[in-house]
């Protein structure tokens, strides 16, 4: 059971962190997202903890600029290097500028991160499995909660606004945080399919705040 939550979770966000609604008029703003290429975990628990892609650098920017829909002005980009080096790559082919920034990270699992879960299960187990009951609400020892990575999420878009011709190299978790945004519910943002180096397009119209939750 623990671990079909996290796999869920990896990349996603849950039900129960709620999002709110723009202080302000007019916010309207339509943004696309790129994953970054695809990963093996090999079964650990992988959040903010570097991995290594499974196909080359040159294959990810081939496969990612066969499919944009357009050529972008400018990059945003997680600093991890699975995102990085793809924005970065991808920049230099289409001669835009990019621009790197940690609050475009996956979430944070703290101690658990890069550790298997049977590991974590063995060593940890009493707080791992009273996460998995509690995931909406607790946070992973030395970790980010939900509502502090949706409201990071949360802040560079009010902070940054991209235009609807620039693109963001990012993790499955941030591209649901963007889906609830424009107005899924949190269990369509959980089901939904987020494919490496898929391009996916989001609006988000009047209706945004950083997101907030009980505690």
């Amino acid at each position: 059971t623990c671990r079909r939550v996290d796999r869920r979770l990896h990349g996603s966000i849950a039900a129960g962190v709620g999002v709110g609604h723009f202080d302000g008029a007019g916010f309207d703003v339509t943004i696309w997202t790129l994953r970054h290429p695809p990963v093996d975990r090999q079964g650990r628990c992988v959040g903010q903890t570097v991995i290594e892609t499974t196909i080359s650098g040159a294959d990810a920017v081939a496969l990612a600029a066969e499919a944009a829909p357009f050529r972008p002005g400018k990059l945003f980009s997680s600093d991890l290097p699975r995102c990085a080096i793809l924005a970065h790559d991808l920049a230099a082919a289409w001669s835009v500028p990019v621009r790197t920034d940690a609050r475009l990270r996956e979430m944070d699992f703290g101690e658990w991160e890069g550790r298997t879960y049977d590991a974590i299960d063995a060593e940890d187990g009493p707080r791992w499995r009273a996460w998995c009951a509690d995931w909406q609400t607790m946070t992973p020892p030395g970790g980010e909660s939900l509502h502090a990575f949706a409201s990071r999420v949360g802040g560079w878009l009010e902070a940054q606004a991209p235009s609807p011709t620039d693109a963001i190299v990012t993790h499955a978790g941030v591209i649901r945080v963007f889906r609830a945004l424009g107005g899924a519910t949190w269990e369509e943002a959980m089901a939904s399919d987020n494919p490496f180096l898929g391009w996916i397009q989001h609006s988000i119209q009047d209706r945004f705040r950083r997101p907030s939750i009980s505690s």
